[in-house]
């Protein structure tokens, strides 16, 4: 009986001990602390055989507070499972690693280039080609004012060479050489009028009646004769329009032409018409009677050249 009673007290001792050492308080993060001892460990957390009796749920170690997790890595069977979550103590800052100095280097720079001047920049070559552009249009714009105008173009183009834009706009600006004409012989027809009436009371203006109820309103002046030889007007030279036609060829516009034997040559790019008179005429066209067909009607700004010339007689 002796030997049984020291073997009880013997597995008492050592149980005893064992709570002693595994055995004890476990907290959590939430506040709740669990008492008991721990009889399995695993990746996910421990079980806690309580000493109210029975088992804990599994406590995971995300649930445990750091010190109770510094406790459990002391104890060789939880050490490999609760040390991963033991947060690492904080270095002091003496032992910390000092930054390593980033020294800079001087390393070579391409030279910076200075701010081209506005007439520098035209010896590039985009400079260059921009200003060709704006060149050939400067002369382009002076070309067409001068046919606009009546002017001379090679003249027009000179002048816009050395005054490019301002030339050609005081051009534009400017009547035409038409106008000019006209005004002049307008200003002459009244001299010469008041002259006639002192020498003879017969000599009053006529009044040339017209297709269309126009009527000129000077005295007349023949448009061309046989000895004179034909009579060119070229675009460029002329500005084809409504004025143009009752200025220079008022005996075309009669019902009886004043000169039958002249005909009117009116030549665009595509064709040619030879017209014994004219028979209506508005502002963007003329309408010719040829000698030969029905009426044609021809647009001003079809036109090329002009010719009044003699009617060739077909044997």
């Amino acid at each position: 009986m002796r030997p049984l009673r020291l073997l009880f007290l013997l597995w008492i001792g050592v149980w005893q001990c064992s709570t002693a050492l595994l055995g004890g308080e476990y907290h959590l993060n939430n506040g709740d602390v669990v008492r008991g001892e721990p009889v399995s460990f695993n990746d996910d957390g421990m079980v806690v055989r309580l000493d109210v009796g029975g088992y804990s749920p599994l406590l995971t170690w995300s649930k445990l507070t750091q010190d109770t997790l510094k406790e459990l890595a002391k104890n060789p069977k939880a050490a490999s499972y609760a040390e991963p979550f033991v947060d690492a103590p904080p270095v002091p800052k003496d032992k910390e690693k000092k930054k390593k100095e980033v020294v800079l280097k001087p390393v070579p720079r391409v030279e910076r280039i200075e701010k081209p001047s506005f007439f520098s920049s035209f010896v590039t070559p985009a400079g260059a080609a921009v200003f060709g552009v704006l060149f050939l249009a400067n002369l382009y714009a002076a070309y067409q004012i001068a046919r606009f105008r009546n002017r001379s173009p090679a003249l027009v183009c000179g002048l816009s060479v050395v005054l490019p834009v301002i030339a050609p706009a005081l051009i534009l600006a400017m009547p035409s050489a038409e106008a000019m004409e006209t005004e002049a012989e307008g200003a002459a027809v009244p001299a010469g009028a008041a002259q006639a009436a002192g020498k003879s009371t017969t000599g009053s203006l006529a009044k040339a009646p017209m297709a269309g109820g126009l009527s000129i309103s000077h005295e007349e002046k023949p448009s061309a004769s046989p000895s004179q030889g034909p009579q060119n007007y070229k675009r460029g030279e002329f500005t084809f329009n409504r004025r143009f036609f009752e200025t220079k060829f008022p005996g075309f516009f009669r019902v009886v032409p004043a000169d039958p034997d002249l005909v009117l040559v009116v030549r665009s790019a595509k064709t040619e018409h030879i017209a014994k008179r004219i028979s209506r005429i508005t502002s963007n066209e003329v309408y010719l009677q040829p000698v030969r067909g029905n009426e044609t009607v021809v647009m001003f700004a079809e036109i090329t050249e002009i010719q009044v010339r003699k009617q060739e007689v077909k044997a």
